[in-house]
């Protein structure tokens, strides 16, 4: 649900707009209160169940326009210090300082010059080819997985298969130990998530401090002894002729594995459930696999895991279908309402994998910041459906749908996904 409330808000440069109340059902559907929104005008100021108020921004347009337009900064940290409380910092406020000391030297938090510099060094390590040389390993976890519950009638498909993938796969990649794996899936997760209270969120930053001092400790030792891996090739690498400072290498660490695990984990489940849901998609499916990607790609779009978008920093005034974003401002790009807009897809609260390509989705970026490992998502969700649709010919659903819950956070999922397959 939404409601509106008229009031000022001093860190969105003291504005006076109505603020839309996002309740804290929205994360349960957004979609009926995006398309609202996105009726009633290009830019919103919202206030999001966790308490943040943002500008959102919902038409398909304004949000390409706004994910290239440089007065709107990925670099979030500009805002942070300014708006903390006095010390001392009450727990929510300790982690969005420590998450931005850990990831704010990330390409993907950083604008031009310093993220070409930073996104030219690992950008090659996801590679169309690079990514395919992985389909045998990812084949294998995936099986692996799959495996380990195949006498079970019932499991639950977030804590089996969708939570692990991601992170074996990732850390792979860039030489976690498999023993170590657990406390990277910790400090993803929390992250991604929603802190209900302070409890929450003093775990949340004990989680950040343990990945913090792991990670420094793994460069050192990538440092002594470089290992085939992308650590070390971070660590022996040189942007503009220059190494990466130790600050760097952490933050592209963490943005590698928090970017590489949550968004495919919530899509691995949001996409196999879509199909649960409708069953002549997973009909037309089972006919013709080679529509598997199309099937990927359009539940990116129609239930994609980042909700209700990415979030920027405005620089100075944005102007946008009449309404002014002011300079200091957070704003949220509105890939998800951007994604169901009828001025460019037809019918697009329907679920279909035959869907011509009338647009792109935007549910992994656009334009400079577009996810670097958008291809390794895709391969882990297309390897997944495929091989739970072979092993398993009568899958379906062990509850009603509408008894799933979504978590609240940046990145939208069911926290369970009960699963029958006898």
């Amino acid at each position: 649900m939404t409601s509106t409330a008229q009031r000022g808000c001093p860190h969105l440069a003291g504005s006076a707009d109505p603020v839309h109340v996002l309740g804290p059902d929205f994360v349960q559907d957004p979609f009926p209160v995006l398309e609202q929104l996105r009726a009633e005008g290009p830019v919103h100021l919202v206030r999001l169940p966790s308490g943040a108020e943002r500008w959102l921004i919902t038409r398909y347009d304004d949000v390409v326009a706004a994910l290239g337009d440089p007065r709107l900064s990925n670099e979030l940290a500009r805002g942070v210090q300014q708006n903390l409380p006095p010390e001392p910092l009450p727990p929510r406020a300790q982690v969005t300082l420590r998450t931005t000391r850990i990831l704010g030297r990330a390409m993907a938090n950083l604008d031009p010059p310093d993220h070409d510099r930073l996104r030219k060094l690992i950008v090659r390590s996801f590679s169309a080819k690079r990514v395919e040389d992985l389909r045998p390993r990812v084949q294998r976890s995936t099986e692996a997985l799959f495996d380990a519950v195949a006498d079970a009638t019932e499991f639950d498909l977030v804590e089996a298969v969708a939570d692990r993938l991601p992170i074996t796969v990732i850390c792979e990649l860039l030489g976690v130990p498999t023993d170590d794996a657990d406390l990277f899936r910790t400090a993803a997760s929390v992250v991604g998530g929603y802190m209900a209270d302070d409890e929450a969120a003093l775990r949340t930053v004990a989680a950040l401090e343990a990945f913090d001092v792991y990670v420094r400790d793994l460069i050192a030792a990538r440092r002594a002894a470089p290992q085939p891996d992308l650590i070390s090739d971070l660590v022996t690498a040189e942007g503009d002729g220059q190494p990466l400072t130790e600050d760097e290498l952490v933050s592209m660490v963490g943005i590698v594995l928090f970017g590489g695990y949550e968004p495919s984990a919530q899509l691995i489940g949001n996409a196999l459930l879509a199909l649960l849901q409708h069953s002549d998609q997973l009909a037309a499916l089972r006919a013709d696999p080679t529509l598997l990607p199309a099937a990927v790609e359009e539940a990116l779009r129609y239930d994609g895991p980042v909700t209700p978008g990415l979030s920027r920093y405005a620089l100075e005034d944005v102007e946008i279908g009449g309404t002014t974003i002011p300079k200091g401002s957070y704003v949220m790009v509105g890939t998800a309402a951007a994604n169901r807009d009828p001025e460019h897809w037809p019918d697009p609260g329907t679920f279909d994998i035959t869907r011509p390509a009338t647009a792109r989705s935007l549910g992994f970026g656009h334009g400079l910041h577009y996810c670097v490992g958008a291809r390794l998502a895709a391969l882990e969700v297309e390897t997944v459906i495929a091989t739970a649709l072979r092993r398993y010919p009568r899958l379906r659903l062990a509850v009603p749908a509408e008894d799933l819950v979504y978590r609240q956070g940046s990145v939208r999922g069911v926290r369970e996904i009960p699963l029958r397959v006898g």
